[in-house]
């Protein structure tokens, strides 16, 4: 029999199961977070299961163990996963994607109940952090410079810049963001869903990895500037010092902390010559989060620890400045998708 399928075998019988693990959810291509789980989760006893609907998802064939899991959008989904949490001593659900959040933050008690930890911020903080311009709002009105912006139907007459960005209140990836003229923005408009106006920000963007523990401390986080972007997500990047903004990372940390921020946080920003300006706000890893990792920041193995009832203390500013990033693809090969091979 060869390895994997006796690996797959013993998963099959629950050999394993008396082990802690972790499930990343929905986990797709994300190979490198998985990794850096697994390498996490091997000197801790742990192991890390990857779940998709998809079986074909690479994740699936690196993982201790791969879940076949419903889609989102089905009634079985939270039982699904509660009944997975039982029969595989999971201890840590790690999402991954917007569209999962709030699911799971309205779920993270009956998660608890089974001994089980949603890495997942309050349902508070992901609807704002799924709005921008509740975003926007929200860090405003608590001393977070953001971009001036406007919805369509309340557009000031007059006095608009003349370079602006259009966008899509709840998009990603930078699907329906247009860059325009003042003058094109009513011809625009009607290409975007559910859009909100903003002024052009003049300056370098740069992405903040972060931390908050599982009690809402902030406990490290990394500033780095994407290079080179492929379907939203950062390929090419490098980490930089941001001595000067300390205290402006911090400070943002703290709101988020305080609108229910847990885990992982990733925010967008421009360093204008005014000042940063923050522009947006995800509670989970971002796509750029290996570069992170090996800078300095831990999160897996901090994650891991604190469910097993350790205090980890702040770590603000412990971290590799100056380090760069570049990505490939890896090729996996299999005669059959997951779910077939296991039958």
């Amino acid at each position: 029999m060869p390895d994997r399928d006796r690996e797959h075998s013993k998963r099959r019988s629950g050999s394993f199961v008396k082990q802690p693990a972790v499930l990343i959810t929905s986990a797709g291509r994300r190979t490198s977070l998985l990794g850096s789980f697994v390498k996490a989760a091997q000197g801790r006893g742990w192991r890390v299961l990857a779940g998709d609907r998809d079986p074909l998802a690479p994740t699936l064939y690196l993982a201790d163990e791969g879940l076949k899991l419903p889609s989102l959008s089905e009634h079985d989904y939270i039982p699904c996963l509660l009944e997975l949490v039982r029969e595989r001593s999971i201890r840590m659900i790690v999402p991954t994607i917007d569209t999962e959040l709030g699911l799971l933050a309205r779920h993270a008690d009956d998660f608890r109940k089974e001994g089980c930890v949603a890495v997942i911020s309050s349902g508070r903080l992901i609807e704002i952090a799924g709005d921008k311009w509740l975003t926007m709002q929200e860090y405003a009105a608590r001393a977070v410079r953001t971009p001036k912006s406007w919805l369509p139907d309340a557009l000031p007459s007059h006095g608009l810049p003349e370079s602006l960005f259009v966008k899509p209140r709840d998009g990603s990836a930078s699907q329906h963001a247009y860059r325009v003229q003042s003058s094109e923005l009513a011809r625009k408009l009607p290409e975007v869903p559910n859009a909100i106006v903003q002024e052009e920000l003049r300056g370098n963007e740069i992405t903040i990895d972060a931390l908050i523990d599982l009690n809402g401390q902030p406990l490290h986080y990394v500033p780095r500037v994407r290079i080179r972007t492929l379907g939203g997500e950062s390929i090419q990047g490098v980490t930089i010092a941001g001595d000067e903004i300390r205290d402006w990372i911090i400070h943002c940390l703290n709101v988020t902390a305080e609108l229910g921020g847990v885990g992982p946080i990733t925010m967008q920003a421009f360093l204008t010559p005014d000042g940063p300006v923050l522009s947006e706000v995800n509670p989970r890893f971002g796509g750029g989060f290996p570069l992170t990792l090996a800078a300095g920041g831990a999160y897996p193995d901090w994650l891991i620890a604190m469910v097993e009832g350790e205090k980890i203390d702040p770590r603000f500013g412990e971290y590799r400045r100056g380090l760069y990033m570049t990505r490939y693809y890896v090729e996996f090969f299999t005669d059959k998708p997951l779910w077939e091979a296991m039958q």
